[in-house]
C-alpha cells in the first residue's frame, strides 16, 4: 500500500510525455501515455461551457474548443503537475499544465489569447503569470473578454 502511494506521488511530480488523442473543450483533453488514456483538466484556466444557454457564450466555448483542437490535436505534449493542487479533480481528471515541444505552456497561452480566464477559485504556482496574461487579453478585448456581462456559466440543470 505504501509503495503504491509513493509511486503515485512520484509519478505526479515527474513530467510525463503524452500524445493528445481528443480535445473535449477549451480546458479538457484526453491524452495517451504508457499504453493508456487519461482525461486531463488544464490547471489554472476555465473556458466557457459548450452547453451554455447563451449563444455568445456557446460561440466562445466552440471557438476555444476549435482553437484547442488546432493547437493540440495529435500533438506530443509534456504534462506537468501543479504542486499546490491534488493530482486529480473531483471528476477524476488529471490536473496538469500542458506544455508543447517548443516550451509553450498551453494553459497560459489560452488565457493570453482570450480562450479562457484564470480560474481564481484555486491556488496554483503560475497564477501571477496567468493573471498578467489575462490582463493583456482584457486590454485587447480578446475572446471571452468580448462577451456580454453576466455569470460565467449558465448551463441547463442535469437533475
Amino acid at each position: 500500500m505504501f509503495h503504491a502511494l509513493l509511486l503515485s506521488v512520484l509519478l505526479a511530480a515527474t513530467p510525463q510525455t503524452a500524445r493528445v488523442v481528443a480535445v473535449h473543450d477549451g480546458d479538457t483533453i484526453t491524452v495517451k501515455f504508457d499504453g493508456h488514456t487519461e482525461k486531463v483538466r488544464l490547471v489554472g484556466i476555465d473556458s466557457p461551457e459548450l452547453q451554455d444557454e447563451r449563444q455568445a457564450y456557446r460561440d466562445a466555448a466552440y471557438a476555444a474548443r476549435d482553437h484547442a483542437r488546432t493547437r493540440l490535436g495529435g500533438e506530443a505534449v509534456t504534462l506537468e503537475a501543479e504542486p499546490r493542487q491534488g493530482d486529480r479533480d473531483a471528476y477524476g481528471r488529471l490536473l496538469r499544465y500542458v506544455v508543447l515541444s517548443d516550451g509553450t505552456n498551453v494553459n497560459e497561452d489560452f488565457v493570453r489569447k482570450g480562450y479562457a480566464h484564470v480560474y481564481d477559485k484555486f491556488q496554483f504556482t503560475l497564477k501571477p503569470r496567468f493573471k498578467a496574461a489575462e490582463a493583456e487579453a482584457k486590454r485587447e478585448k480578446l475572446g471571452v473578454w468580448k462577451l456580454p456581462p453576466g455569470r460565467w456559466r449558465e448551463v441547463p440543470s442535469t437533475r
